[in-house]
């Protein structure tokens, strides 16, 4: 009987530890997962920026090119 106790009593200890690495586990991806997201948004920003200088470009072109056809 004694031998049912202690074995129940280590199964709660091991089950106790395993859920807190569990809960360990989770924060530690809930953390990376802000920093990819963090990171992800960052690109997208930096996108919109490089979208925003092509139109430019694009935008200066088409004035060049309309000058360039009225000189000729």
């Amino acid at each position: 009987m004694n031998t049912q106790i202690y074995l129940t009593i280590l199964l709660l200890v091991i089950e106790i530890i395993a859920f807190a690495w569990l809960i360990k586990d989770l924060n530690n991806s809930k953390k990376k997962q802000n920093k990819i997201i963090e990171l992800e948004k960052q690109i997208l920003k930096l996108e919109g920026s490089i979208l925003e200088q092509e139109n430019n470009i694009i935008n200066e072109i088409k004035e060049l090119k309309s000058i360039i056809i009225k000189f000729k």
